[in-house]
């Protein structure tokens, strides 16, 4: 960190025509400053491996235009600051290419980022939130070259037994400069402590073991990739033990002792990335099995299907290696452990929304979600079901084939006159509104109009879906309301012109029932935009809306 001082006559007693840059604060990356005319200036990073990550403060601005290039960086429309805790994005005029912003400032001072900061006392002020909370316990596993301690969370219910719990194990900000997933992660936290039915099922039920910060040191000394002493930690876990930085020492060791009494089911490794689109990192089957590349296909496809922000085109694969953490997992556990990498961007994603804190918390919700969904845990108020759930009525054939489908198989069956058919049965769940969706693996030959008979305390409805289409993903069906308690059952026949293929449902609890219905027209809204576009039979049309409504929504052709 250090400081510079810049002024058209390059002189301290000119105190007018000062513009200040410095980054001498925590997490502040600044090497150089230049310039030739106190307008325009070109500012460098300390860079290490990757040299991306810049956040720096600028004093002497009010009022003032500057135009400043980072020329060691690849920013998109980058973060600033007045107050250094709520960030906006440059807009497209303020940062017309890449590297650049520029500005008329209206105050004196602003800070810059890369993206907007999330540093190790603004982690220490969320621990002290977390660990207010019964499920949390913060612990220290050891301290790092710096003597900045690698903190631990364990969050579960301590009122149920741990042997039968399954353990779930998620890190962040290995590389310091990835601050998106420290607001990934932020999210996780968020959902995993809601007072809500179905998350504290799933803290009965699991033991999350939670990593903020893998490299403190290198987030406090605003680092890109590496910690301070240089070392990429993502790359130092095949390194003996006296050849291996410390942080990462102790996670290691920490692993394997949690390993010893259980091995992880699920282990999330959270990174941010460039690439103006999230992706999980999918290992090849050459470097794993094939049942761990569907296992990764299938967890992968829960995690986005609530998603708006990210689509399986954006998904990336890649050959495991010995050095990153999944590949010491891999090596002692094989297949026991579903072990991914998962990034989120920095800038926009692929369906041009621009990231922001907000909808990455939304990926952290959807996370907890997601593993809950893989891990195959039911609650009443978000039931999953499966094959094992199934009553067949007939000749229904057994697949295991592909990366689309939910759990180890589903079924199909050819086009018949409707005598073979299939249900599913909720149980007896309390009264309310509830969302029913399907979710099935495409094929060419699957039926187009495979009909979904949906039963809700005698309320009969049927739903008819391309099963063309549209697979591997959580499928709206419909949304029924049980005015009493009782049960939901849904049914597919062979009566289809193709396959029709039953594979699982998933009814989630809206909220209660009422008998009165009052239309309202709701307040404000937020449509996304479409993807795939040009509009076709697989476009995801998706909108928010701030309180639960009861929504219409028409389509039209062009010609109304």
């Amino acid at each position: 960190m250090r400081i510079l001082i810049l002024s058209l006559l390059l002189t301290s007693q000119i105190i007018f025509a000062q513009v200040k840059f410095d980054a001498d604060f925590e997490s502040g990356n600044l090497n150089t400053v230049t310039t030739t005319d106190s307008i325009n200036y070109e500012v460098t990073t300390v860079s290490d491996i990757g040299g991306r990550w810049f956040y720096f403060r600028i004093t002497g601005v009010k009022d003032r235009f500057i135009k400043v290039t980072i020329s060691t960086s690849d920013v998109d429309r980058p973060m600033y600051s007045y107050d250094n805790k709520e960030y906006v994005r440059f807009t497209e005029s303020e940062a017309p290419q890449r590297n650049v912003f520029q500005k008329t400032f209206e105050r004196d001072t602003v800070y810059v980022a890369y993206y907007t900061p999330y540093t190790y006392s603004y982690l220490q002020k969320r621990l002290a939130e977390w660990e207010s909370s019964e499920y949390v316990t913060l612990d220290t596993l050891g301290f790092t070259e710096k003597n900045l301690p690698m903190q631990e969370m364990i969050l579960t219910d301590p009122n149920y037994p741990d042997e039968q719990k399954l353990r779930v194990w998620i890190h962040a900000r290995t590389h310091p400069g990835e601050t998106p997933g420290s607001w990934h992660f932020d999210g996780i936290m968020q959902k995993l402590l809601e007072n809500d039915d179905v998350i504290e099922y799933y803290r009965q039920n699991v033991i999350f073991y939670l990593y903020p910060f893998d490299n403190p040191d290198g987030v406090y000394y605003g680092r890109s990739r590496t910690n301070f002493e240089g070392v990429d930690q993502e790359r130092d876990w095949n390194n003996p033990d006296d050849q291996t930085s410390a942080a990462v020492l102790l996670l290691k060791n920490r692993m394997i002792e949690i390993n010893s009494e259980k091995v992880l089911s699920v282990f999330l490794n959270l990174h941010s990335q460039a690439s103006p689109y999230p992706t999980f990192w999918i290992h090849t089957p050459g470097s794993t099995s094939d049942y761990f590349y569907r296992k990764e296909y299938q967890f992968a496809n829960l995690e986005i299907s609530d998603l708006p922000y990210f689509v399986k085109s954006d998904y990336s694969e890649s050959n495991l290696q010995d050095y990153f953490p999944e590949g010491f997992q891999w090596n002692n556990y094989g297949d026991q452990t579903l072990a991914l990498t998962y990034e989120t961007p920095y800038d926009h994603y692929s369906n041009g929304v621009w990231v922001t804190n907000e909808n990455l918390f939304e990926f952290g919700y959807t996370t907890v979600y997601g593993i809950a969904e893989y891990l195959e845990l039911s609650h009443p108020k978000h039931l999953i079901l499966d094959n094992k759930d199934a009553i067949v009525n007939g000749q229904w054939n057994i697949s295991d084939v592909g990366l689309e489908f939910y759990s180890d198989d589903f079924y199909y069956i050819q086009s018949g006159n409707g005598d073979n058919s299939i249900s599913y049965q909720s149980g007896s769940i309390e009264s309310g509104v509830y969302d029913i969706y399907g979710w099935w693996a495409t094929n060419d030959g699957a039926a187009s109009n495979a009909k979904f008979m949906i039963d809700a305390n005698g309320n009969q409805t049927i739903v008819e879906r391309s099963q063309k289409i549209a697979g591997g993903q959580w499928n709206h069906l419909s949304q029924v309301e049980l005015s009493n308690a009782g049960q939901i059952n849904i049914e597919l026949s062979d009566d289809a012109d193709g396959f029709v293929i039953a594979d699982a449902f998933r009814i989630i609890y809206r909220g209660p029932a009422t008998s009165v219905k009052n239309v309202q027209v709701a307040e404000s809204f937020e449509l996304y935009p479409n993807y795939p576009n040009p509009f076709n039979p697989a476009t995801t049309i998706k909108f928010r809306l701030n309180k639960q409504e009861k929504v219409q929504l028409r389509v039209f052709n062009s010609l109304g």
